[in-house]
């Protein structure tokens, strides 16, 4: 009787990411159908010794992969919480940070920052709704490479004020070359929360937008 524990350790291989009781079971699971092997091969065929250091070395490889899977997960997780964390003390503090959300809140538009790498022959800010359909568009005319400002007055495209929300911007126009130009935006707020999601650390804008942790580019007292 010849029992496959090459099967079995491919098996055990697919599931490596299992926890640390699954593992255990794994061990003894191995071991039963290893003596299993050994009692019931053919006295006159035995297991070959060098097969059977083989499967013993290839098990003995898995489990420290395994563990050391674990060991890593586990590092992981405590260097994300530590992290957020320290995120915590943000709050309360004011940050600039890489993205293109605005909101309007009784009819007041958050301010806009945008930074040109090159001159702007023309230049345009377009205002979506959060089905994506175009709001405003506002002409910029000229602009000159750098960091700039842009205020939105809440208005559609028609003069009504837009409803209260979430809106997104993008600034684009071309260089004097006419090839497109488009503009890196950042947003700024009050920080109010921390939370982790999927992994990454968030912070909580008291206008309830959420700027990833790694996309601050500044940071300042409300006060200062």
């Amino acid at each position: 009787m010849y029992v496959d524990t090459t099967s079995y350790l491919n098996s055990i291989k697919q599931n490596s990411t299992s926890d640390a009781a699954s593992t255990s079971m794994g061990k003894d699971d191995f071991l039963t159908i290893l003596v299993a092997q050994l009692e019931n091969q053919d006295p006159f065929n035995s297991m070959d010794a060098t097969e059977m250091i083989g499967q013993l070395t290839q098990f003995s490889m898995l489990e420290q992969m395994t563990n050391m899977n674990d060991t890593l997960t586990s590092a992981l997780s405590a260097l994300t919480l530590q992290t957020a964390t320290n995120a915590a003390s943000y709050i309360g503090r004011t940050v600039m940070a890489s993205g293109y959300e605005v909101t309007v809140e009784d009819g007041a538009a958050s301010a806009t920052s945008y930074t040109l790498g090159s001159d702007a022959k023309t230049l345009k800010a377009y205002i979506y709704d959060e089905d994506g359909n175009t709001v405003r568009t506002v002409d910029l005319g000229a602009r000159d490479a750098g960091e700039h400002t842009f205020s939105w007055d809440g208005l559609d495209d028609d003069g009504a004020a837009v409803e209260d929300g979430t809106y997104s911007i993008a600034i684009v126009g071309t260089d004097s070359a006419g090839a497109e130009l488009k503009a890196d935006t950042s947003i700024s707020g009050v920080v109010n929360g921390v939370s982790v999601e999927s992994g990454s650390i968030m912070l909580t804008l008291k206008d309830g937008r959420k700027v990833n942790l790694t996309s601050v580019q500044s940071i300042t007292n409300p006060d200062a």
